[in-house]
């Protein structure tokens, strides 16, 4: 008997007043995972498939946040520019250590060999929520599968948690807070600022 897993399909859901030139997930590609994953019974948790009342949208969250939550591994499309609800299904997997790959082929929306953040040069970019929040950014649909295989098989890759979360944020208290004036700024203005950030990090200084 194979062995069952689910998949949720994270990326845009067709509406009215956006343009329709945008990447869906199509029944194409879906075939195309089941066929490289023929070794399991795959289930494929769609928020673009369903019979609920879309007026509702507390219900529409809910649905949304319990697909996630049921899933094995949550498969992001970003090919093209995506919306707030993409981040926070990628955010909650993480909170569930629930792997995630992101498809961003090299030189899209989200991932350019040479790119400008706020007038500054920057190579070899990746957007920074996703690259903290991806276990695997891929390509295209056959290294995506390649991954899920390997990832499966294999229980000694490591997936990443809220754990990981934390760690940026030491990450750039560490690294970066000592040069980011505006922030310093901020912190020495406001003592409760001040005080987040010693119960998050004691060892930082501000001088």
């Amino acid at each position: 008997m194979k062995a069952k897993i689910a998949i949720y399909l994270a990326g845009s859901i067709k509406k009215g007043h956006e343009k329709t030139d945008e990447s869906f997930w199509t029944d194409g590609d879906i075939a195309f995972l089941k066929e490289c994953l023929k070794n399991y019974e795959v289930s494929f948790l769609n928020p673009a498939f369903r019979a609920d009342d879309l007026s509702d949208q507390r219900s529409v969250f809910g649905r949304d946040m319990v697909q996630v939550f049921s899933s094995n591994i949550v498969f992001v499309d970003a090919r093209d520019r995506r919306g707030l609800g993409v981040g926070a299904e990628m955010m909650w997997a993480k909170i569930n250590k629930i792997p995630v790959i992101t498809w961003a082929p090299r030189n899209s929306h989200y991932r350019k060999d040479l790119t400008t953040l706020l007038g500054v040069p920057v190579e070899n970019f990746v957007h920074p929520f996703v690259e903290a929040l991806s276990d695997k950014i891929v390509d295209n649909l056959d290294e995506g599968a390649t991954w899920i295989n390997a990832m499966i098989s294999n229980p000694s890759i490591t997936i990443k948690g809220i754990d990981d979360i934390g760690a940026a944020m030491q990450y750039y208290k560490n690294h970066q807070l000592h040069q980011d004036t505006p922030m310093k700024a901020l912190l020495l203005s406001n003592q409760e600022l001040e005080a987040r950030m010693a119960r998050l990090h004691p060892q930082v200084t501000l001088s």
